[in-house]
């Protein structure tokens, strides 16, 4: 109706003469230039060159500076870890690797060698000694107990970036713990906030998702407690990690009033230890914030909570969302710097079409040779240059500086820190062999828009990002499910996208059913596909058998075997010296304890 009205309003009298008829051809000249620019539009085609078209349209949009390479910060300065001992001065604090007399595993997908990750084997109490496993065992275990309950990490984070404030832009302040979240209609931050708003911290944020009665068990304990020492505490307070809780319930409202919340936080039943890290929220808060949106389930939206924790506590420029049912097998600190790292020194160019194939080891001899293969897929050039444009999203990604991908030698985001940062490969939803079960659920947008999805939904995200993304939603109510989110509004707004490869396994490697599952994934690579934009074919094998896929059952078989809970032959990752079973440097999801 808007746009027939505008048509209308141009098509005024014309029979008077002299200037004012000048005038008003004028204006009707302007007004149809107007709908043919807007027409003109791309809606589901791919842009292989930039058009200017949106800046015609969207003049007052500010769109971010191309960014500098950041420079390195100063050394990390040692923190004081849970046994009130520097770090730096605690062996009992300390993981304790061996190097043993075989080859590594070479991953099914990724590498350890281009992300730069520690060829490490632990033993389960050579990993989580240093956080209470194998307390009970004295024959094995001979670190310094600590009484867990009265430790307080949020103090440990705090002090850590107290001792590492120098090497932070002053911008950088260290995390307060009273509650911040509140129903929009009572909120006393602004509703909304842009990039424009704020100058980097160089600190990110560790998300750790839980809900209300979960069940800590001792594993459970020894990776968030690994996740604060070794991402929160060794990095010198480049991290933060904290517990996201999920009061569930549509009937719930913990933030109608300071006792509603304090008992919630009662229920919630989290442990001591955490309880200075933790935030709750609800499903009131959402639909307070997102009234357009309608559907809040976790499937559908969760990255909302991340959303309003960009805008409530932007103190970070980056923001992790990790679960509970994930693990480190060797130094999570670590692991999560190689994947920033990786991130940041990858270039704009071709990082779509790069994230939606996968990394083979046993197909390429290096990540250069796969890049060049992408490459020659997508015919030297790059489907998003800059912005993914659609009609309902005014980007404030930076302009490119050469007009051609072409023209960009791989040079362009390199030392950049990347908008998102997935943690498995990326998927056209709309292409026809797609098989995802929301693939046709969005809402919001005038037309059905390109958009990918990278599962799972375990990403870091921008603060930038989020703060955009909540506009969107808030204001336009603009969505697709979680697992597309980050990744399409990212290519709208012409932000940076990377997918590191990290190492994954798979159960059957070695086998000859093996060979044929890697065949099955891999489909033919980028060699078999017509546009760049992953395998012509996007459907592949169950996942089940993978150490990193959200429906795989296999982390759990090779975590109790590693515990020493599970009898019988080993899976082919873990090695047995003795009595001691190793097992090698890789992140596993889902690892459900319950």
């Amino acid at each position: 109706m808007a746009a027939l009205n505008f048509r209308r309003s141009c098509r005024g009298p014309i029979s008077r003469p002299s200037l004012g008829k000048l005038v008003l051809m004028g204006a009707v000249s302007a007004c149809i230039s107007f709908l043919l620019i807007f027409a003109a539009l791309p809606d589901s085609k791919w842009e292989h060159t930039p058009i200017g078209l949106l800046d015609d349209i969207w003049p007052e949009t500010k769109r971010m500076p191309v960014a500098t390479p950041l420079m390195p910060l100063l050394g990390r300065v040692a923190c004081t870890g849970p046994r009130g001992l520097l770090l730096s001065q605690s062996p009992d604090d300390e993981l304790r690797s061996e190097t043993l007399d075989i080859p590594y595993p070479t991953p099914f997908v990724g590498s350890y060698s281009e992300l730069g990750l520690d060829q490490s084997w632990m033993t389960a109490e050579g990993r989580y000694g240093p956080y209470g496993y194998g307390d009970e065992d004295t024959t094995v275990h001979n670190r310094t107990r600590v009484d867990w309950d009265k430790v307080d990490w949020a103090n440990l984070q705090n002090e850590c970036f107290d001792r590492n404030a120098n090497r932070f832009p002053q911008s950088a302040t260290r995390m307060t713990n009273e509650q911040r979240f509140r129903l929009r209609n009572q909120s006393t931050v602004p509703e909304l906030r842009s990039w424009e708003d704020f100058t980097p911290t160089r600190r990110t944020a560790i998300v750790v998702r839980s809900y209300d009665g979960y069940r800590y068990t001792p594993e459970d304990m020894y990776n968030l407690r690994s996740l604060v020492v070794e991402a929160g505490l060794r990095t010198g307070g480049e991290y933060t990690v904290m517990l996201l809780v999920d009061i569930r319930g549509a009937d719930t409202n913990i933030f109608a009033s300071k006792e509603a919340y304090r008992e919630a936080f009662e229920r919630a039943q989290i442990p001591p230890e955490f309880q200075s890290i933790a935030l709750l929220w609800d499903e009131a808060l959402l639909r307070s914030w997102y009234p357009d949106i309608g559907e809040y389930r976790t499937e559908f939206q969760v990255f909302q909570p991340m959303q309003l924790l960009a805008l409530h506590y932007p103190e970070f420029d980056h923001y992790w969302q990790l679960e509970m049912d994930m693990r480190f097998l060797g130094d999570a600190g670590q692991y999560l710097d190689s994947l920033s790292a990786f991130a940041r020194a990858e270039p704009r160019k071709q990082a779509l079409e790069r994230s939606t194939f996968q990394y083979m080891p046993s197909r390429f001899p290096s990540y250069a040779a796969f890049a060049s293969a992408v490459d020659s897929a997508a015919r030297q050039s790059s489907h998003v240059w800059g912005p993914l444009r659609i009609r309902d999203i005014a980007p404030i990604g930076p302009i490119p500086p050469v007009r051609s991908s072409k023209s960009d030698d791989f040079a362009w985001g390199v030392g950049e820190d990347a908008d998102v940062v997935t943690t498995s490969f990326c998927t056209d939803v709309r292409a026809p062999t797609t098989a995802w079960v929301y693939k046709g659920w969005s809402g919001g947008f005038s037309s059905d828009v390109p958009r990918f999805f990278c599962p799972p939904a375990i990403m870091r995200a921008s603060r930038t990002l989020l703060l955009a993304i909540h506009e969107a939603q808030m204001v336009h109510g603009m969505r697709v499910p979680s697992e597309a989110t980050l990744p399409s509004f990212a290519l709208w707004h012409g932000l940076k996208l990377s997918y590191p490869p990290h190492p994954l396994f798979m159960k059957q490697q070695g086998t000859e059913e093996g060979e044929e599952r890697i065949n099955a994934w891999y489909r033919g690579g980028p060699a078999n596909s017509t546009d760049g934009i992953g395998p012509q074919d996007k459907r592949h094998p169950p996942g089940d058998g993978l150490t990193w896929w959200w429906e795989s059952r296999w982390p759990r078989e090779v975590l109790d075997s590693w515990f020493g809970k599970k009898e019988g032959e080993l899976p082919f990752l873990l090695v047995r010296r003795g009595d001691q079973v190793f097992a090698p440097n890789v992140a596993m999801h889902p690892a459900k304890t319950q």
